[in-house]
């Protein structure tokens, strides 16, 4: 082994070991609502229509998220950069209290849920610009959709009705575990060569959304932190 050679690996192994094993996105259970505003923005898919609320709460001594949804459709959405790489394991918590009625996970006209966590992709026909100004939002964007399914199975590969850019992958479905606190993990750089057939491009953006405006729903959601990793986390 040369001197460079060997220089080159003992820094990239410096450089490891100095990398955080966990990189936040939200860190719900201790954020201010200033800095919540600051860092999560709401929009809205219509001029027209209604805003999902989401607002800090205190439940059984924890501060979390909670999404209320009746006849909406909005999402909060927070811009960063993040090497799948590095980092290619997303790990979050949502209960989900009640599922839309009528709802159809393949259908346009009923495209509801309870629940979604959205990994938006770089894109030069769908950057995080261009979906900022199209009110038609989430669906314009390159993204793997997690959802609460309505019937689905879980891990079924979803089209989403709106764009052939963005999948949906179910990862809950039904009314099995409503009420419960549910732990995911999802390794999103494999889902996404699962999906797309190719090497994931660096996540721009993470938004949540919990929406009923196609079946008039009164939703309530709740979400806990969400955070990338470089590993599986301990069960």
């Amino acid at each position: 082994m040369t001197l460079a050679l060997s220089a080159t690996l003992a820094c990239n192994s410096v450089r490891a070991k100095e990398r955080p094993q966990q990189l936040a996105v939200a860190n719900f259970s201790s954020i201010s609502n200033q800095q919540l505003e600051e860092s999560w923005k709401n929009y809205k898919f219509s001029l027209f229509g209604s805003s999902t609320h989401y607002q800090l709460i205190s439940q059984d001594g924890l501060q979390i998220l909670r999404a209320d949804s009746d006849n909406a459709a909005s999402s909060l959405i927070r811009p960063l950069s993040v090497n799948l790489e590095q980092y290619p394991i997303l790990n979050w918590r949502w209960q989900v209290t009640n599922l839309p009625k009528l709802a159809n996970d393949n259908s346009k006209r009923a495209d509801d849920h309870s629940a979604r966590l959205y990994v938006i992709f770089n894109s030069p026909e769908t950057g995080l610009l261009n979906w900022l100004k199209n009110t038609t939002g989430l669906a314009e964007t390159h993204a793997l959709n997690y959802i609460w399914a309505n019937q689905a199975a879980i891990n079924t590969l979803l089209p989403n009705p709106y764009s052939e850019r963005s999948m949906m992958i179910t990862v809950n479905s039904g009314s099995t575990r409503l009420g419960q606190w549910q732990s995911i993990s999802r390794n999103v750089y494999a889902d996404y060569q699962r999906t797309f057939g190719h090497k994931p491009p660096p996540v721009t953006a993470i938004a949540i959304m919990t929406d009923s405006d196609n079946t008039g729903a009164k939703l309530t959601t709740f979400y806990g932190d969400i955070y990338f990793s470089q590993q599986q986390p301990a069960k």
